[in-house]
């Protein structure tokens, strides 16, 4: 027993829950291992009985299979833990991805016949459809059960509890379940830790606490530690459910938190900058292929300008000219305010570009310049900037990356036309300052791609 260990101790704790990381790591991998040999199967109940008697697996229809279902599962978020719970959010997931997959599947097909017949194809949809919905299920029913998530000691001041817990509680489902709650100030706050500790009743302590620890507790905190428990932030949890930052909490140590000018990778700055001209240039490509199409279109509406050139807050607050397609009147009401969803500016022409994200085109024009990136945070008007700064604090910290064409924000929260709106998405925009890299850059443009394919555009 640890109560009977001399003082100094230490023991492991073993930890019973199972980290986000690798639950998502067994999701994916359960999925990969269902649809490659729902491939295998239906490969040689159609193809391999006719040239082969034993069992045939075709390698390069498995790979592609495989890596097609796992990219596709990335953009329609397929491996969010939340959905992975819901009944309704896993039916959501396969059939997206299923569909998406059997589409990309056949386009491949006629493309690059890759040895798997179209027969072949249609024999896998309902296998790879049905085996992986079971998988789903099977893992909502086993894996999210209280046994196999993370046990939580909770040391949080009434602030924390009322203002902050509420919002984490959401995203815990199957994930995380609270064993203990302690309050700082209560008088036995240390014993009451370092009982949990030696009963070993948990697998990580959350600290949420606005004021300084009491000495006393500190010194359980760090016994904790040592006994080979996790000792972790509110707020580091906030941003590992919620991918987003807690914007109300940020201290002083949160900057130390963030990439340092001399300590970013060249190497990712090289590859943000080569997508960010083969972007500009393909853009700029499909810009010249449809722009008589729509100049006839607006020409017949209100015989306007094609072109509409606004003043927006780029890269360490410098200022720039960004083009894109005109959507709004003319002359709209000389009232400054944000875009409504059925804003009577809109042209109907323009109703349609923005739901298609076509009006975002011309911005190619201001990558390849360099005032903008493919991904990053979207640049505001320089009056929005100002009153954005005065009411939200840290507001200034997203100039501190190039804006991009498209970013965390936009694919998680849309837009935020309202100063409540534009808080949420800063909270974005720092945990991808905070977390930017060439994985979080391509997830990003993966779910771009997918929100442009199903019209999720405005």
């Amino acid at each position: 027993m640890i109560a009977q260990e001399a003082p100094g101790a230490t023991a492991a704790t073993r930890r019973r829950g199972i980290l986000a990381s690798e639950r998502k790591l067994l999701l994916a991998s359960g999925d990969a291992l269902l649809v490659a040999a729902a491939l295998i199967l239906a490969f040689n109940l159609r193809s391999a009985g006719i040239q082969h008697k034993a069992l045939t697996i075709p390698w390069a229809g498995v790979l592609l299979v495989t890596a097609i279902w796992l990219a596709i599962g990335l953009m329609v978020d397929a491996y969010n833990l939340r959905e992975a719970v819901s009944v309704r959010g896993i039916f959501r997931v396969v059939a997206t991805t299923l569909t998406l997959e059997t589409i990309a599947l056949l386009g491949v097909f006629f493309l690059i016949p890759y040895g798997v017949t179209r027969s072949t194809i249609l024999i896998w949809v309902p296998v790879a459809g049905i085996t992986v919905l079971c998988w789903r299920l099977l893992y909502r029913r086993v894996f999210a059960r209280a046994i196999f998530a993370g046990r939580l000691v909770l040391v949080a001041d009434a602030v924390s509890l009322d203002l902050v817990w509420p919002d984490v509680t959401e995203h815990m489902a199957g994930l995380y379940r609270v064993v203990g709650t302690i309050h700082p100030g209560d008088a036995d706050a240390s014993s009451r830790l370092a009982a949990a500790a030696t009963a070993r009743e948990a697998d990580q302590i959350v600290l949420g606490a606005e004021e300084e620890l009491p000495s006393e507790l500190f010194q359980s905190l760090v016994d904790c530690y040592d006994r080979g428990m996790v000792v972790r932030s509110i707020a580091d949890v906030y941003e590992e459910l919620t991918g987003r930052l807690l914007v109300e909490r940020l201290r002083q140590t949160w900057l130390l938190s963030l990439q340092q000018r001399g300590e970013t990778s060249r190497l990712y700055a090289f590859f943000k900058r080569f997508v960010d001209i083969i972007a500009g240039l393909v853009g700029l490509v499909f810009l010249g292929i449809m722009l008589p199409f729509v100049w006839i279109a607006i020409l017949l509406e209100d015989r306007g300008p094609v072109f509409h050139r606004q003043p927006r807050v780029g890269h360490f607050g410098r200022p720039f000219q960004i083009v894109k397609l005109r959507t709004m009147r003319v002359h709209p009401q000389r009232v400054s305010h944000w875009t409504d969803e059925d804003d009577a500016r809109i042209t109907r022409v323009g109703a349609v570009l923005r739901r298609l994200h076509l009006d975002e085109l011309s911005q190619a024009w201001n990558i390849l310049r360099g005032e903008m990136s493919v991904v990053g945070p979207r640049p505001e008007q320089p009056h929005y900037v100002e009153e954005l700064r005065k009411s939200i604090p840290y507001y200034n910290t997203r100039l501190s990356v190039r804006p991009g064409l498209t970013g965390w924000a936009q694919v998680n929260f849309g837009y935020g036309g309202s100063i409540e709106g534009s808080t949420v998405k800063l909270s974005y925009d720092l945990y991808y300052i905070k977390h930017q890299s060439v994985a979080l850059d391509l997830l990003i443009i993966a779910r771009t791609v997918f929100a442009i394919a199903t019209l999720k555009g405005r």
